[in-house]
């Protein structure tokens, strides 16, 4: 049967890897098939996977004999089926022959290899360094339980686990190191499985699943410490919490991984209940933290995470085994309040109220059979069975009335009672005391019951004959307002001047003897409002303390508005028709008139949000008799000359109404601030706080905003005083957002203070004023404007910036130049070296003093650019050729201000990796003088070495370098997105830029790793022996010394370990295939002797290297040529003596005099061959 399963899985393995790319599909069946198998995995398919796995390492980290530039798509779904098998063979137990020969060296070449993947897993693909993580959290228990149950001294066994034990030190530094967030989803389950596996706890009595535990290792194992085990286990508790992401970047994390880390979290508590007091309350901490604000968490992050923090910790809830830490976890679940809590507490209530039917029935129907019982008799029925309710212990039939009372659970305890976390075995005497306890507080609540019933009756009477007394105040008042005759304009035509005054005289009358009324009537209501009246539904308790009737009140102001309007109809109208209309000065009754009426307004304006409808009526009736008397007036409304028009009335009651609205508003917003500060400080002091969605703004502004009838312009530049606090800014920012697109006339006032503001050096005012300028950009009508003053504020910004760095640099320079005497004492004489030390501790004081004055001077400097340049940047993500400006600024800036502006534009240069044609045409236009600038925002579309440059950059780049002649610094970054003839033809401009300091140095390594490492599903540019033949290409060597430089820096380039990254073998390969080149250069006998001397290479190479040279006649070629060939000559001495006589006589004759060193040796030589050898030469004997 074997055979022929091991020959259908020949067939399907041939058949898979033969296909290009190989087929997963047969890989995966055969996986299935070898699984059904296993004797297959020890025998042959081990070694196959071991093979396809540990190839595919090799290539991508640039170290093996076989680098090719196969596409990676091809060694991927092998290496990931090579490990599938590895996994299967070694986390199974092996038969029993096997266990102490073939498979401890199987499971050591699977350690091994993983120590190989994970070394570096940056140059390794994602799936592969997932997959061994993923085999090596499988292994690492199985070995654990395989060193306790065997029991064997053996060292292969104790090899294992130590390898073992390295490979585990590696993956949780990988955890503390790595932000890749799939890869840490696979670190949080190994992390899961060591904080499992690694402690004494066991497992609870209820547990359905069984796990390793340390309480089964023995205390004194030959070679695996309990201790520190346990230990390992602590710290993987502590790093799983710690992969938690933290609020600063909690918007970046994925949720998935979130989701991925809080299930391992809760799973860890199901198996080892007894650490929620460790990990629960930490876990709802960060939850609570991290939702108390939209700024750290997204609306669908919050749901999600918190859905699934509650569902796993109800279903840990529900376990039988974890009722001794109940209390903990429903205090966790009442911080979270999720539906599926507050669901199963109401099923919960419903199943004990139809239990307790159920009881009550039973009872019944007992009593009916059993009539005869002693009714002072008490039974209890049998504890309950697993699963059931507590309140199955009730009494028998026939208990007395009271211990009948107490059996009866009260509506409010049914109702969402949660589960207790009493023993199952509570004898009968310890039930009774629970009874009794409860019948005692039943009765002192009665008591209290009464004592509230009797103090109610008391307050009641007091609020009646207040009632009463309000109801005849609202009686008076309504008469009042029913008294007054309807107002009926007369035709004011057909009157004498004298009548028409005196109308307009009883209008104003009319309107003070209102206004007096309606005072009265508010101050009766502030009165009746310490006895704390109620009368009747319609009641409303207002924002100042007013308790009043709304509609009476409503009533009354309105009519008192309406008052008003028609006296301002009678003047309007007494003036048309001639005549000398009523004075309006101060001394006269308009003055009276608005002194009555405006301090009834100051009910409102002392609650504008509670009387905000009123407010708006009376605005309107106002606005209307504006209509009515003057229609031109109201379609272009300015101010009237006098301040008693009814114009003015309007713009005056408009601004107070206004100014309270703002003032309300910014209290409102400053408490909501307050209020989220002392939540998070409660929740950094470890207390358990209920999270609460972030709170809307305040619209009461906003909807002022839009519903006033007009609205000045110059009131709008009231709302900037909330833009001043950083408590009130975002309620500033959001209602001007949303007033200049719901009400167009105030828009171009909105923009302006937006773009004021959007220079303030409050970040978070900062910021929403620029995203809300934003919204409006560039396909608006006022773009223009926005952009004119984007570039203003930025040139304004890099002027200070200047002058800023001028006077630091002066400063500086005082300090450094500042000369301290050393003063000399009379009463102590200092010797000569005295001081000399004096001042030399001067000259360093100065030294930090100086430094210490830049360092706080550049960060000023920059604070003060990002103030300016936020808003310019932030529309230069819709329009890049705003970076013009920012280019034409930066040329000219001192160094210092160029510094900053590369810092800041850093992330809006990175936003554009994925879309970089739209920052091409701007950066490919740099002006002179802003290279730096140009260099740096390369540097950062390539800085992700792993990512493939685009396309269209590098074409746009070079084409650049072309056409402006520019040098290799513009080029280094982006060779790993070239194809193999634009890297050779570009290689000699990247060489040209080394100088022999260490900057260039840095950058051409850098050219050097980008071309030679392989990136996801693409190969590498040039494999390393190709790019050591291109540095010897003819356009290369041309450069000189510069040429040397970069085989020098080849040859050195190192791993952070310290072993070099192009392996020898790489170098043999290419000095054989450069010695076989139709033109040889020096350069390529410099790199053998650096490959001889530095590396320790074989002599041999060199010397058949040189014997190549021989034959190819060397010593005709040019002077250079054979110079550099003598001295590798000389070199490689005592070897290459051997080679004198394959060198013809002149040619020989031609080397000695030109090393004398070379031909000392030469003639030592010779003098020691036979008579017959030496004969040829004894023109150099003598």
């Amino acid at each position: 049967m074997d055979g022929d399963a091991g020959a259908q899985a020949e067939k399907l393995y041939t058949e898979a890897v033969h296909e290009t790319p190989p087929n997963r599909n047969k890989l995966d069946r055969l996986v299935d098939l070898l699984c059904d198998h296993p004797r297959l995995l020890y025998d042959s398919f081990f070694a196959k996977a071991h093979e396809a796995a540990g190839i595919a390492v090799d290539i991508w980290h640039g170290t093996g004999d076989m680098m090719s530039d196969d596409n990676l798509l091809i060694l991927t779904p092998p290496a990931l089926w090579g490990w599938t098998v590895m996994e299967e063979t070694v986390c199974h137990a092996p038969p029993q022959e096997l266990r102490e020969t073939r498979y401890p060296q199987l499971a050591q070449q699977f350690l091994e290899l993983a120590e190989q993947t994970l070394a570096h897993p940056d140059t390794t693909p994602g799936p592969v360094v997932r997959r061994t993580i993923q085999a090596l959290t499988r292994f690492w228990p199985e070995i654990i339980n395989a060193c306790i149950s065997l029991k064997t001294q053996s060292p292969a066994w104790r090899q294992l686990y130590e390898a073992m034990l390295q490979r585990a030190d590696s993956l949780m530094q990988l955890s503390e190191q790595s932000d890749d967030p799939a890869l840490q989803m696979h670190l949080a389950k190994f992390l899961e499985t060591e904080a499992t596996i690694f402690t004494a706890i066991p497992q609870p009595g209820g547990s359905s699943r069984s796990t390793l535990s340390l309480d089964q290792l023995p205390d004194s194992h030959a070679y695996i410490s309990k201790t520190a085990l346990a230990t390992r286990g602590e710290r993987a508790r502590q790093q799983l919490l710690r992969l938690l992401p933290s609020s600063d970047h909690m918007r970046l994390c994925n949720t998935s991984f979130i989701t991925a880390t809080i299930n391992s979290i809760v799973y860890l508590m199901n198996l080892r209940p007894q650490f929620c007091d460790q990990l629960l309350e930490r876990l709802i901490n960060w939850y609570v933290v991290t939702n108390s604000s939209e700024q750290t968490m997204t609306h669908l992050q919050s749901v999600v995470i918190g859905k699934t923090l509650s569902i796993a910790l109800l279903q840990l809830y529900t376990r039988r085994y974890m009722g001794a830490y109940s209390e903990v976890l429903e205090r966790a679940l009442d911080a979270l309040n999720g539906p599926e809590w507050v669901r199963w507490q109401e099923q919960q209530a419903r199943e004990r109220e139809r239990r307790q039917r159920q009881q009550a029935r039973q009872r019944s129907q007992a009593r009916r059979q059993a009539p005869d019982e002693d009714p002072h008799s008490t039974r209890w029925v049998p504890a309950p069975e697993d699963g059931q309710d507590e309140l199955a212990y009730q009494p028998a039939p026939g208990a007395d009335a009271e211990l009948g009372a107490i059996a009866t659970l009260p509506s409010s305890e049914a109702a969402g009672q949660k589960r207790t976390a009493h023993a199952d075995d509570d004898d009968d005497e310890e039930k009774q005391m629970m009874l009794l306890e409860e019948s005692a507080k039943r009765v002192k609540l009665g008591e209290e019951e009464k004592m509230k019933k009797k103090s109610a009756a008391s307050e009641e009477e007091r609020r009646q004959t207040a009632v009463d007394t309000d109801q005849e105040m609202e009686a008076e008042m309504q008469v009042a307002l029913q008294s007054e005759l309807p107002f009926e304009l007369p035709s004011m035509d057909e009157m004498t001047t004298d009548a028409r005054q005196e109308h307009v005289v009883e209008a104003i009358r009319r309107v003070v003897s209102g206004s007096e009324r309606v005072r009265k009537f508010i101050e009766h209501k502030r009165v009746l409002h310490s006895v704390d009246t109620v009368s009747g539904p319609r009641l409303q308790t207002l924002a100042n303390g007013l308790s009043t009737n709304s509609k009476v009140l409503e009533d009354s102001m309105v009519m008192l508005v309406r008052l008003v309007t028609n006296c301002y109809i009678v003047f309007f109208e007494a003036s048309r028709t001639g005549g000398s209309p009523a004075h309006m000065g101060a001394s006269s009754q308009w003055n009276k008139m608005h002194e009555c009426v405006e301090g009834v307004l100051k009910s409102i304006i002392d609650a504008p949000r509670t009387q905000y409808g009123l407010a708006m009526i009376m605005l309107y009736e106002l606005w209307m008799s504006i209509v009515v008397t003057d229609p031109e007036l109201a379609r272009t409304p300015e101010k009237s000359d006098s301040e008693y028009t009814v114009l003015a009335l309007y713009l005056r009651w408009c601004e107070r109404i206004f100014d309270a609205i703002v003032a309300c508003s910014m209290e409102a917003a400053s408490q909501q601030v307050e209020k989220a500060a002392s939540a998070a400080a409660e929740a950094a002091d470890g207390a358990a706080v209920v999270p609460q969605q972030q709170p809307e703004h305040d619209e009461l502004l906003l909807e002022f905003i839009k519903d006033v009838p007009y609205l000045p312009l110059a009131l709008l530049s009231k709302v900037e005083a909330c833009l001043k606090s950083p408590s009130t800014a975002a309620l500033g920012f959001v209602t001007l957002e949303r007033a200049i697109e719901q009400r167009p006339p105030i828009f171009s006032a909105g923009l302006d203070i937006l773009l004021t503001y959007s220079a303030h050096p409050d970040r978070a005012t900062r910021v929403g004023c620029i995203r809300a300028v934003k919204k409006h950009y560039p396909n608006g009508a006022s773009a223009q404007r926005i952009s004119k003053m984007a570039s203003s504020s930025f040139k304004m910004g890099v002027e200070r910036a200047t002058k800023q760095s001028a006077e630091m640099e002066q400063k500086v320079a005082a300090i450094l130049n500042q000369v301290d005497d050393v003063s000399m004492t009379d009463d102590v004489p200092m010797t000569d070296e005295a001081v000399e030390m004096r001042k030399t501790e001067a000259v360093e004081k100065k030294k930090a003093d100086a430094f210490a004055l830049r360092k706080q001077g550049e960060q000023a400097i920059e604070a003060g650019l990002v103030v300016h340049m936020e808003l310019l940047l932030a529309l230069s993500t819709k329009n890049m050729d705003l970076l013009s400006v920012v280019f034409d600024a930066y040329k000219d800036a001192p160094l210092t201000v160029q510094i900053s502006i590369r810092r800041i534009i850093t992330p809006l240069v990175k936003s554009m990796v994925n879309a970089p044609a739209k920052i091409i045409p701007v950066l490919t236009q740099f002006p002179v003088g802003a290279e730096t600038l140009a260099q740096r925002m390369i540097f950062l579309l390539c800085s992700d070495a792993t990512r493939v440059p685009a396309r269209e950059l590098v074409q746009g780049v070079l084409g650049m370098c072309d056409e402006r002649n520019l040098d290799g610094n513009f080029m280094v970054f982006l060779v790993n997105g070239m194809d193999r003839e634009e890297a050779l033809k570009r290689l000699p401009s990247i060489v040209g830029i080394l100088d022999g300091s260490d900057g260039p140095r840095m950058l051409v390594r850098e050219s050097f790793a980008r071309l030679t490492t392989s990136s996801l599903n693409r190969p590498s540019v040039l494999s390393p022996t190709q790019l050591l033949m291109g540095l010897h290409d003819e356009a290369v060597v041309a450069t000189g010394q510069k040429a040397v430089e970069a085989v020098g820096v080849y040859e050195a380039m190192a791993k952070p370990d310290g072993t070099r990254v192009f392996s020898t073998p790489v170098f043999d390969t290419a000095l054989k295939l450069l010695a076989e080149q139709e033109h040889v250069s020096p350069l390529m006998l410099q790199t053998a002797d650096a490959y001889y001397r530095r590396r320790g290479g074989p002599a041999g190479t060199v010397i058949k290297l040189l014997q190549k040279l021989i034959e190819r006649k060397v010593w005709e070629m040019d002077d250079g040529m054979v110079e550099v060939f003598v001295q590798s000559f000389r070199t490689m001495l005592p070897g290459t003596l051997a080679l004198v006589k394959t060198v013809p006589h002149d040619a020989l004759r031609r080397m000695v005099e030109m090393d004398a060193q070379l031909a000392t040796a030469v003639r030592g030589y010779v003098s020691k061959m036979p008579d017959s050898a030496r004969k040829p030469y004894r023109w150099l004997l003598h």
